[in-house]
């Protein structure tokens, strides 16, 4: 993907909170091959993420929404109109000391003839690097820390927005902090003001958490019944690359009504009201496809979810003085890994 990015505007400026005012550059960064590489190699992690949200304005007179109006017409703004959004989130940074300090990188980048503009939160990092000082005496080499080190190109950044250009759709990552006494996300409800949604990724971990209360509640914690609600959810992303919940509690309770209402009530209480969710490829492996068995003396044993249904490869039997056993069958070799 990095092939198609074509970044056309980039800026950076410093927001420290222990500055007390944002250090706003009046330049756009001419950007060197490498450091486009490794600007380019952060947009595509970031469109990867797992934990992207996908938002909306919901207020005309936002003040973000108002300055992506003018440089979506006037594109020549664009240093002026970086420096209003990084005074934005500097001032709520200087509010509430519990966020972190950041870079702010603006990127005006284009991929497949559509606009986008990024706003980067590069959050400071703590790194060790080593510091050489001459003096009469000879040369000293010391270790010092680094307190505003950037994150590697490998590495994922916590916060940032992509804006669409044309639409003015928002792809948004962000992390809760500590704002009037409770942990809560800023970028979303106080810079963005915009429609709270969740993350895919967050839709399928409620999916997960509201099946085993349904199980422990309904089922007499069957892992069976686990297995067979992750079997049909792999199922799902399989056929279709999405998870249909009605489906999945179609084939899991098959004509009980009540549990399979049980089930889509569960979900529903946790916050989820889609019923379709998309999975992408970098979502498939929030899809447990092997069930991982723990006994109370300390034994692991990681199956395919699909064989806890199937008693020709395991069978778990509840023994008269309430222990339980477990048999794997029909086993043709054993490896040591």
């Amino acid at each position: 993907m990095d092939d198609n990015i074509i970044i056309k505007k980039s800026i950076i400026h410093v927001l420290d909170a222990s500055v007390g005012i944002p250090v706003l550059s009046d330049l756009e960064y001419d950007l060197e091959p490498e450091i486009k590489d490794y600007l380019k190699k952060h947009i595509v992690k970031f469109f990867k993420d797992i934990d992207l949200k996908r938002v909306y304005f919901n207020n005309e007179n936002n003040r973000i929404k108002t300055n992506c109006l003018r440089l979506k017409n006037q594109e020549n703004d664009f240093i002026q109109i970086s420096k209003n959004i990084a005074s934005i989130i500097h001032g709520f940074i200087n509010e509430n000391p519990d966020i972190p300090s950041a870079d702010l990188i603006c990127i005006l980048f284009k991929v497949d003839d559509v606009d986008y503009l990024g706003i980067f939160k590069f959050n400071y990092k703590e790194s060790y690097i080593h510091f050489i000082a001459e003096s009469q005496k000879g040369r000293d080499i010391k270790i010092i820390k680094q307190r505003t080190a950037l994150p590697l190109s490998t590495q994922k950044i916590d916060e940032g927005i992509i804006i669409n250009m044309d639409d003015f759709s928002i792809l948004l990552k962000e992390k809760k902090y500590d704002i009037d006494g409770e942990k809560q996300f800023y970028l979303s409800s106080r810079i963005l003001q915009s429609t709270e949604v969740l993350s895919d990724k967050e839709k399928i971990d409620i999916i997960n958490k509201a099946s085993k209360q349904v199980v422990k509640k309904y089922c007499n914690d069957d892992l069976t019944k686990i297995a067979e609600i992750r079997n049909a959810m792999a199922q799902n992303v399989e056929d279709s690359n999405i998870i249909n919940i009605e489906e999945v509690g179609d084939k899991v309770f098959g004509h009980n009504i009540e549990m399979k209402r049980i089930y889509t009530e569960e979900i529903e209480k946790y916050g989820l009201k889609d019923k379709i969710i998309n999975v992408s490829e970098n979502l498939e492996k929030r899809v447990v496809k092997k069930q991982r068995l723990v006994t109370d003396d300390g034994i692991e044993i990681k199956v395919p979810a699909s064989f806890l249904s199937r008693q020709d490869k395991i069978e778990l039997i509840s023994n008269i003085d309430g222990t339980i056993s477990i048999i794997l069958k029909n086993i043709r070799e054993i490896e040591d890994k």
